[in-house]
């Protein structure tokens, strides 16, 4: 049985561990996807601005530049030019910076100009990717509204914050060959995510821009929301799960131990009366024996002693098999419990070899109480018990009755071990013995204090306990006068 709980045991941690690193590699795997799908939402929000920037540039142009464009294109193959495509920008306006043209030239002068290629502008692009042919219609006009309007960082960046987009920088780039479409350059980090946009604003050109973004954790999260609720409910169910049958099996493997103990115990206590009427029915055989009559009564008085004690151990088990301090049966009655401190007090066995001192104090005004005397003898008896088995040496035990309002108080103190601040929670649990109890190899199956708090609670009464390890106990039992 020890060697299936020790595999139990390890299976369980083994299972936990497992589940934390499969739920730990789902979530990262998850976080890694989510991470992607707000970087693809990132990067088209952000192309998406680079065309509202384009088609605002076309508009901030000169409304009087007219541009006529010429072009032809013949592809590179085999690694030899046949021929190169050419474009030719002719300006008819004053708009040419070379020239300084003013508003009163007519266009008719202004084409003379263009004829003396005074605002010609002449740009030859090698376009070596055949595939590409059919993008250069788009590359040229980009090429065009640059050269009209050309790209400003400044109002890029605002237009990217009106998109509520804001960029950790924004820088432009030459590169040594076209580069035809945009891209998204990633830095996945768990803790500081980064990516970068490039986008090529003048193909033609060969200049770039690069957009970095310093990614916010709380949208991602965000968006992780019911992935993250699933798992954390799924893993705290199994989780709960693998430790409640943990739980259950210690508590099994602690309810076998305790009726080994119980058993063994029980078979104690019941060997020493049936020793004693052993002891009893040979002496009442022994004629001679017989007619000693102070031998004869010690023989009796023992063996009635043992076999109160015996229907008292009864008793006490079978108030304790019942489910409920309701079920418990009392017979009530009006008493003097002044007398019944007494009685205890006289049924303690002492051991000859300590000194043991019992004192009472008893409201004279207040010795009445209404309740089951036969119960509150037992609960009295218990405590006395225990003071005197669980101390050592010279002890003293004292008991104080006395009255309060609607309720009277019973106290039992004494001057023994004393119960560790800890433990004094679980004395009245069943079963229940002080780990520096049973380190003394002191008998005792731990029902004394539970069976004293259930005849308590039966009477509708409470029952404290202030301990001090080494220093001694104080029980406080608490009933009403009239039930």
């Amino acid at each position: 049985m020890e060697k299936r709980i020790k595999i139990i045991y390890r299976f369980t941690i083994v299972a936990l561990i497992a589940l934390v690193v499969v739920q730990g590699y789902w979530l990262f795997n998850q976080y890694v996807y989510t991470l992607q799908k707000y970087e693809n939402e990132l990067f088209q929000k952000t192309i998406d601005v680079t065309a509202t920037d384009r088609e605002l540039r076309r508009d901030l142009k000169n409304e009087h530049v007219q541009v006529k464009t010429q072009w032809q294109m013949k592809v590179l193959q085999n690694d030899r030019v046949t021929s190169t495509p050419e474009i030719k920008y002719i300006f008819d306006t004053y708009t040419i910076d070379r020239y300084k043209i003013k508003d009163s030239i007519s266009i008719k002068q202004a084409d003379s100009l263009s004829k003396l290629d005074a605002g010609i502008k002449k740009c030859r692009f090698i376009i070596k990717e055949q595939d590409k042919q059919y993008n250069v219609f788009d590359a040229l006009e980009q090429f065009r509204v640059n050269e009209l309007c050309p790209f400003q960082v400044e109002r890029f960046d605002s237009l990217l914050r009106e998109h509520r987009l804001n960029a950790l920088s924004i820088k432009i780039e030459t590169t040594d060959s076209m580069t035809w479409v945009p891209s998204i350059l990633r830095h996945t980090s768990i803790l500081s995510p980064t990516i970068e946009v490039i986008y090529p604003y003048n193909i033609l050109g060969k200049e770039q821009i690069r957009i970095t973004y310093k990614l916010d954790l709380s949208p991602i999260f965000g968006k992780m929301i019911e992935s993250l609720i699933g798992s954390i409910i799924l893993s705290f169910l199994l989780v709960f799960c693998l430790v409640y049958q943990t739980k259950t099996i210690y508590k099994q493997r602690r309810i076998e131990e305790l009726r080994k103990d119980f058993i063994k115990t029980m078979i104690h206590e019941l060997k020493r009366p049936v020793s004693t009427l052993k002891l009893c029915i040979s002496f009442m055989k022994n004629d001679k024996m017989m007619k000693d009559k102070q031998m004869k009564e010690d023989i009796i008085h023992s063996s009635q002693n043992e076999l109160d004690n015996l229907s008292s151990y009864f008793s006490k088990l079978r108030d304790l098999t019942y489910g409920d301090m309701e079920e418990i049966p009392l017979n009530f009655s009006t008493f003097n419990i002044k007398e019944l401190v007494a009685e205890c007090i006289d049924k303690q066995k002492l051991p000859t070899d300590r000194k043991i001192i019992i004192d009472s104090c008893v409201d004279v005004n207040n010795t009445k109480i209404t309740a089951d005397r036969m119960h509150v003898s037992n609960i009295l008896c218990n405590l006395l018990e225990n003071a005197v088995k669980y101390s050592e040496g010279e002890t003293s035990i004292h008991v104080n009755c006395y009255s309060v309002g609607k309720k009277y108080k019973i106290e039992v103190a004494d001057n023994g071990f004393g119960i560790p601040p800890a433990e004094c929670e679980y004395v009245f649990d069943k079963y229940f013995r002080s780990e520096s109890i049973i380190n003394k190899n002191i008998p005792g199956i731990g029902l004394g204090l539970c069976y004293v708090k259930l005849l308590v609670a039966a009477h509708k009464g409470t029952i404290t306990l202030e301990s001090t390890l080494e220093i001694g106990s104080r029980f406080i039992i608490e009933i009403p006068k009239q039930q």
